[in-house]
């Protein structure tokens, strides 16, 4: 099996598209079939029986195809765009372009959503059906449960301060205004990991996977606080090692406190800075919810797991183009 796997910027692998589609390139290799990640100009010049297309970008091809909604635009730009400052007419035309985009792309394929929110987000606004969920994967392997001393220790930070960890872009959807603020009330010092400062917190700068893997182990918490997110591979990470996420109820999140009703409490609504404080203070008497999420996250999003859910995905669709095509 040849899969061309068609990637916003194939030569990335930071963004959580881009990451995504080396990732699973390196599945579908476990799985014995040939990958490669391409961008949509150069799709034709690699030999693939399948194409795996992607949020916005796409390309229409002879072969069988995929096509993987990350999120929906309509809801990433209304719920993801309320704090920055521009105006109404260009939201607007910025939504009605991605989402055109996003129709044309998923049109006469077989479609994924990374999340049940999502896949309910591109019925309600899109009319289209998605055919499969398939949370993301992570490399449990790499962000394994850690010893928080052991962590603090080989980065010199002291064993009794209280930190909290904000990772990504400090960009306006992902509120580190929130985190900000919330870390202050509650008595944390707050680091950053990933491009962009945060006013009020020392910046680490971008790490490896395994530099990030020790600074979420040394925390005491990564805080979450975006306003949109469909299945953040930053919050399957840092529960993947033990660490305690406190964040919004938002995308895979959702999907996660209905099968762990105890993480509720470490959760609350996007944009509310009192409820997410709230949960930040609850984060001690809390310690059994977040070793049910470790575990869940760790059988539920494993790459065995997601290697899993996509060879029963391409099965089906070869076998329907196998019975269109007979």
């Amino acid at each position: 099996m040849r899969v061309a796997i068609v990637s916003p910027n194939p030569a990335n692998n930071s963004g959580g598209v881009e990451r995504f589609c080396h990732t699973l390139g390196e599945v579908i290799g476990r799985l014995g079939g040939v990958s490669s990640v391409v961008g949509a100009a150069d799709l034709d010049k690699v030999v693939h029986d399948l194409t795996i297309t992607n949020g916005m970008v796409s390309r229409r091809t002879t072969a069988p195809r995929i096509h993987v909604y990350h999120g929906c635009w309509v809801d990433h730009v209304r719920l993801g765009a309320r704090t920055n400052a521009y105006s109404l007419p260009w939201k607007t035309q910025f939504l009605l372009k991605g989402a055109a985009k996003e129709i044309w792309a998923g049109a006469n394929a077989y479609r994924v959503a990374v999340s049940q929110p999502t896949a309910a987000e591109v019925a309600h606004w899109y009319r289209l059906r998605v055919h499969r969920v398939i949370p993301n994967g992570i490399d449990t392997g790499t962000f394994a449960i850690g010893d928080r001393d052991a962590a603090r220790k080989q980065l010199q930070v002291p064993a009794d301060e209280r930190l909290a960890l904000f990772i990504g872009r400090a960009e306006a959807r992902k509120r580190p205004d929130i985190a900000a603020a919330a870390a202050s009330r509650a008595g944390y010092r707050l680091l950053t990991a990933g491009s962009g400062s945060v006013p009020g917190a020392a910046g680490l700068g971008v790490l490896s996977p395994t530099e990030l893997r020790t600074w979420i182990q040394a925390a005491d918490c990564v805080l979450a606080p975006s306003d949109y997110e469909a299945c953040s591979l930053a919050i399957l990470e840092a529960m993947s090692t033990g660490t305690a996420v406190v964040t919004t109820r938002v995308g895979y999140v959702r999907t996660l406190v209905d099968q762990v009703p105890g993480y509720l409490d470490l959760t609350a609504p996007a944009g509310d800075l009192d409820e997410f404080t709230r949960a930040l203070t609850l984060l001690p008497s809390r310690q059994g919810a977040v070793a049910d999420a470790t575990a869940y996250v760790r059988a539920e999003n494993s790459l065995e797991r997601f290697a899993a859910h996509w060879s029963a995905a391409i099965d089906e669709v070869m076998a329907r183009t196998s019975r269109t095509s007979g």
